[in-house]
């Protein structure tokens, strides 16, 4: 019996492996992902660090996995749908290029995977497969902007084990280790130089900590943090005209840092059949100062890449209502301070604060197999950017004013064995 468990178990971890790996040629939007849930999607992922029916809110904190009983598997899918287009781009120093960006956000799929096995009372093991960090935008290739970003193409995927520890029935703890691999593509239009390219990889690792309490039976507080992670870039750098591409395409290497993430969930019943949901984020956004790139030849190569982005928070309210046995409906409301301040805002991620609106639900299939289903829609404000004319980098100014807004669909099934 226990041989046939083992490799139940076995075959659930990998195909949530091979989810992700066959998955991995669809980047996600943004920078930062937070589709990791078609749960909490449905209710703008308020209260999700405190748990519920679904596996995914290991993601947010991996103590919640001692929630759930027995051998479960979890799959998730969610479809980005971004707009965000610029119509009056214009360069301070006339160059002759084009007014509109074109839409430069692109679908994408965002999948994650979920396992978890009850070993005994108290000890609870799992894995989690997900792409936590994300960029995916391409303008016009003539536009005004293009002297600032083309394309820009940031691609993170992770897996690894959880541990959770059930202490009683109030408190339960968690940690997870995971493995990371990530590439990075950005374009920009050189002028005379023609497109330039930068590319590079590199596997790192990182980890999650979590805390659920639960001091009444209708009350659940969760505290789940995910670290950070620090790739160092291993890559080329090239430039389209042919003349001078000898003379100036190199291999480099970079540093980027993916922000440490604190989640923080509420979930308080109220009767028998309602749920009020509450949560909040804090994205550690402000330790990315600048994108350096370092020549591993005596070739020069461009100068930093100023963010001096600040700290992100993220704020929502929601509620569950259990229909019948069968269903269960959810919605939510949430409010996301950027990190991208108006200063060093520009072509590549011209992100602002949004508000986010969400409905979802899930449906009971059978003893073993559940669906669920969120959607969201977020309404961005105005992502304005102006750069100053800069003669010694050859970079002639631009003033533009992005509209954006996202629409996304996530998907879930969840069995029990």
């Amino acid at each position: 019996m226990k041989k046939s468990i083992n490799k139940t178990i076995c075959s659930a971890l990998l195909a949530a492996s091979a989810l992700v790996v066959a998955s991995s040629v669809a980047n996600a939007a943004g920078f930062a992902v937070r589709e990791q849930s078609a749960m909490g999607q449905g209710a703008s992922f308020a209260g999700i660090a405190a748990g519920g029916s679904d596996l995914s809110s290991m993601f947010f904190n991996p103590a919640t996995i001692t929630q759930h009983e027995g051998l479960q598997f979890e799959g998730n899918a969610g479809l980005i749908i971004p707009y965000s287009k610029v119509k009056d781009g214009r360069n301070i120093v006339p160059v002759g290029a084009g007014t509109n960006s074109g839409n430069i956000g692109k679908f994408a799929v965002v999948p994650s995977t979920y396992a978890s096995y009850q070993f005994n009372d108290n000890l609870f093991l799992g894995f989690t497969a997900n792409s936590p960090f994300g960029l995916v935008t391409k303008g016009d290739a003539n536009w005004a902007g293009s002297y600032y970003g083309i394309k820009s193409d940031v691609f993170m995927i992770q897996a690894g084990p959880v541990v959770g520890w059930k202490v009683n029935d109030m408190i339960s703890v968690a940690a997870a280790v995971r493995g990371a691999y990530s590439t990075i593509e950005l374009t920009t239009n050189g002028g005379g130089l023609g497109i330039v390219r930068l590319k590079g990889k590199d596997w790192a690792v990182n980890y999650s900590l979590g805390l659920t309490f639960k001091p009444t039976s209708s009350t659940t507080i969760g505290i789940g943090y995910n670290s950070q992670t620090d790739f160092k870039y291993d890559g080329s750098i090239k430039y389209g005209n042919v003349l001078f591409a000898p003379f100036l395409n190199t291999d480099i290497t970079s540093k980027l840092t993916t922000p440490g993430t604190l989640n923080v969930g509420l979930r308080q019943k109220v009767g028998e059949d309602f749920t009020v949901l509450l949560g909040f984020e804090w994205a550690d956004w402000s330790q990315l100062k600048e994108l350096r790139l370092k020549s591993k030849t005596a070739i020069p190569v461009p100068a930093p890449t100023a963010f001096n982005w600040k700290d992100s928070y993220f704020y929502s309210i929601g509620g569950e209502y259990k229909v019948n046995d069968m269903m269960t409906a959810r919605a939510g409301f949430a409010y996301e301070q950027t990190s991208v301040p108006d200063s060093t805002r520009a072509v590549r991620i011209p992100d602002a604060d949004r508000y986010w609106l969400s409905i979802g639900g899930s449906v009971q299939v059978n003893d073993h197999m559940r669906a669920t289903i969120g959607y969201t829609h977020i309404i961005s404000k105005t992502g304005k950017v102006n750069l100053p004319l800069n003669p010694a980098l050859g970079l002639p100014g631009l003033n533009a004013n992005f509209k954006q807004h996202v629409d996304i669909i996530s998907l879930s099934g969840t069995y029990k064995f």
